[in-house]
């Protein structure tokens, strides 16, 4: 069985009619109808229901237009694949964002691909930093913007951001109109956080910063989102501490407030896999790594 088989079967099926293929494929009747007995005959079925005229698809027939169809539609799909990576800065880069990374690092990121990768189509996902080594280390993508552990060194990477964290309190909450609030003000708060789970880094962060601070938090409240965080803040649950860059989100009914002095430092860093990396994966990393960093700077202190 082959691809030329495949297209000579839908043809025929799309047509009903062995003529109309042939004609529509470019050949005589005979091959046409060679390659399609031939076809059945490797299978065991029969794909096509004919006599002297009509012809119509048979139950199986049905089926395997239908899988054929996808078939062909996938080998076209990697053709054109395979064209546009053999272009110069074309093709589509797989890319893999933690959370903060989309309200940080991605719109400038973005910016600077239509700038130096015009052609090129990025392809973004949400993804836990965690999954992200794993990903890219596997080769199921190409680029990830994550928060990496020191240990995690079976990846290239490079720090492109570094950020606070900021506090997430009620609207109405007593504290959080305060000029001078500090994070030991908050000290016998109740606290919701990013599972250690789903996002180890800035589980850290916040447990560190607190003890910082003079006290250990009590986190009666674990969630897997930011939007999960700040519903349950409005809800009451709790305050929060949150990479500073989750105030872009603009959720309604919670209040962010920077502390002082400055609490936490979470990096993100660019992701890639040497073994897997293709030309154009390369290109993106040497290109745009320098200027990123260049325009995101690292998050001030609050004050």
């Amino acid at each position: 069985m082959d691809l030329k088989q495949l297209r000579y079967f839908v043809m025929v099926a799309e047509e009903l009619s062995f003529s109309r293929a042939a004609a529509r494929l470019h050949i005589s009747q005979p091959p046409l109808s060679q390659q399609i007995k031939a076809l059945e005959e490797e299978m065991g079925v029969t794909l096509l229901v004919r006599d002297r005229r009509t012809v119509r698809l048979s139950d199986a027939g049905v089926v395997f237009l239908r899988e054929s169809r996808l078939l062909l539609d996938q080998f076209r799909s990697a053709v054109n694949s395979a064209v546009r990576a053999s272009q110069t800065n074309a093709g589509s880069i797989r890319l893999g964002v933690a959370t903060s990374g989309l309200f940080s690092v991605m719109p400038k990121f973005q910016e600077l691909m239509r700038t130096h990768f015009p052609n090129v189509e990025v392809l973004v996902s949400d993804m836990q930093s965690d999954d992200q080594v794993r990903a890219v280390s596997q080769g199921a993508l190409d680029i990830g913007i994550a928060h990496v552990k020191p240990e995690r060194m079976n990846v290239g990477r490079k720090q492109v951001f570094s950020e606070g964290l900021s506090v997430v309190l009620p609207v109405g909450h007593p504290q959080a109109e305060r000029a001078d609030l500090s994070l030991a003000d908050l000290a016998d708060e109740p606290m919701v956080a990013l599972s250690r789970e789903h996002a180890p880094t800035v589980f850290d962060a916040v447990i560190a910063s607190c003890a910082a601070a003079g006290f250990s938090p009590v986190v009666k409240h674990s969630a897997r989102n930011p939007m999960t965080i700040f519903q349950m803040v409005r809800a009451g649950f709790g305050i929060a501490l949150v990479p500073r860059s989750y105030r872009h989100s603009a959720y309604p009914g919670v209040r962010f407030r920077d502390v002082l002095p400055a609490v936490g430092q979470v990096r993100l860093e660019m992701i890639w896999s040497e073994r897997h990396a293709s030309e154009l994966t390369l290109a993106v990393i040497g290109q745009l790594v320098a200027p990123l960093i260049e325009s995101l700077g690292t998050e001030p202190p609050p004050g």
